[in-house]
């Protein structure tokens, strides 16, 4: 075949090719246009179908209080360091953190939380005892020489009285020469022998009595000494002040508790409080017992507390009132957990709607809502405060508006 054959049958094909991508390309224009589609018929829009009867409730405009939080620490409300009132060793512990203890408040006889070295003390009480009998059998032998002054005294007595009378005979028969010189000095010697007798038992008396008062005197002070020393023997026995639970425990066997010295921290669980330093222009708006809202956000609890106590003293250096709120008794409760106390001080208004009209779209709160044809609308809302079963909407839904309920 020539070559110009050739080249005209290359032109052919090419041309041929060439055509079948522009018909291509032209029934594509045409598919996406529509023209192998079966067109609908213009006419008025086929009606809705009626969403049916829906459960609806109307957003609300409620008051509720204007509340701030201040925050606190929890406290039992009988809290106390149990402590020595003497210097002496710890012999023996008898409790450990986080037992119950029963106080001498109650009627059961009290816990004892520690036992001191007593030796010393129960010295100084023997010897007090040993006194006090030693003074015992004074004031008898006292006594019984006071009784036998006493009967010296009775005899004296009449002995002087009989020797005084003589020496008065005397003296009258010396007058009427009755009687000799010699016979009235005898029965003078005699009188006088009989009243310094008669004075020395006096003297004996008195003797045996300042004996006695001595003797009483010296068994009051060994008293006294048996009364201190069964006092500081007590004092060796650490005893719970009041019915609760040890917290902590501060001392070891072997120690040596001194006066004042902190041995348990002791506090009563069964009553919790809430203990919140206030700002002072708040104080006006409480009262004592006055319900209030505490929240604690360790255990995302809030409970219903009320005012126990108001302090009636401001601190000047930071401007507050300590505040005592008693809660209920709940065992997770724990002294120091961190609360907020609620504390309404003024009123605002805020649309509501129940909380299960609300659903999320991702992360996007929304609520459905009937428009004016009376059929299901979204609106994506912004939310607020949780009141219980309803929830506050700040922006997205007006008053009276019907929000459906699922």
């Amino acid at each position: 075949m020539s070559e110009p054959s050739q080249n005209r049958g290359t032109i052919l094909r090419q041309a041929a090719k060439g055509l079948g991508v522009l018909i291509l390309l032209i029934g594509m224009m045409m598919w996406l246009a529509g023209a192998f589609v079966r067109k609908v018929e213009s006419g008025p829009p086929e009606a809705k179908p009626h969403p049916g009867k829906l459960n609806t409730l109307k957003v609300e405009r409620r008051v509720y209080p204007l509340v701030i939080d201040q925050v606190g620490s929890l406290r039992a409300q009988n809290e106390a360091m149990v402590s020595s009132r003497i210097m002496a060793q710890v012999k023996e512990i008898l409790v450990r953190e986080g037992d119950k203890v029963v106080g001498i408040d109650e009627d059961d006889k009290p816990t004892v939380m520690a036992r001191l070295d007593d030796r010393d003390i129960q010295a100084k009480l023997r010897q007090a005892q040993s006194q006090s009998m030693a003074m015992d059998r004074a004031v008898e032998v006292a006594r019984a020489k006071l009784a036998a002054a006493m009967t010296q005294v009775e005899s004296t007595r009449a002995s002087k009285k009989k020797d005084l009378s003589d020496y008065h005979r005397y003296q009258d028969l010396k007058r009427n020469q009755a009687a000799t010189g010699q016979q009235l000095e005898h029965a003078r010697a005699q009188k006088d022998i009989a009243e310094a007798r008669a004075d020395a038992a006096l003297q004996e008396v008195q003797a045996a009595q300042g004996e006695i008062a001595r003797a009483q005197a010296q068994k009051e002070q060994a008293e006294a000494a048996i009364a201190e020393a069964r006092t500081m023997l007590s004092y060796t026995v650490i005893q719970a002040p009041f019915t609760g639970q040890v917290v902590r425990k501060m001392i070891n066997v072997g120690d040596m508790a001194s006066p004042g010295q902190s041995l348990f921290f002791l506090e009563t669980p069964a009553h919790p409080e809430l203990h919140a330093a206030l700002s002072e222009s708040l104080i006006q708006y409480l009262k004592t017992g006055q319900d209030l809202q505490v929240h604690i956000d360790a255990l995302n609890l809030t409970l219903e507390g009320k005012i126990r106590e108001i302090v009636p003293q401001s601190d000047p250096s930071t401007r507050t009132v300590l505040v005592k709120v008693s809660l209920p008794a709940e065992q997770r409760l724990v002294n120091g957990l961190f609360g907020r106390l609620r504390i309404p001080y003024s009123q605002y208004d805020a649309l509501v709607i129940p909380s299960k009209a609300v659903s999320e779209v991702g992360q996007l709160p929304m609520v459905e809502v009937i428009d004016m044809d009376g059929y299901p609308q979204r609106r994506f809302v912004t939310l607020g405060e949780s009141h219980g079963d309803l929830i506050e909407v700040l922006s997205g839904l007006n008053e009276n508006e019907e929000a459906i309920i699922p």
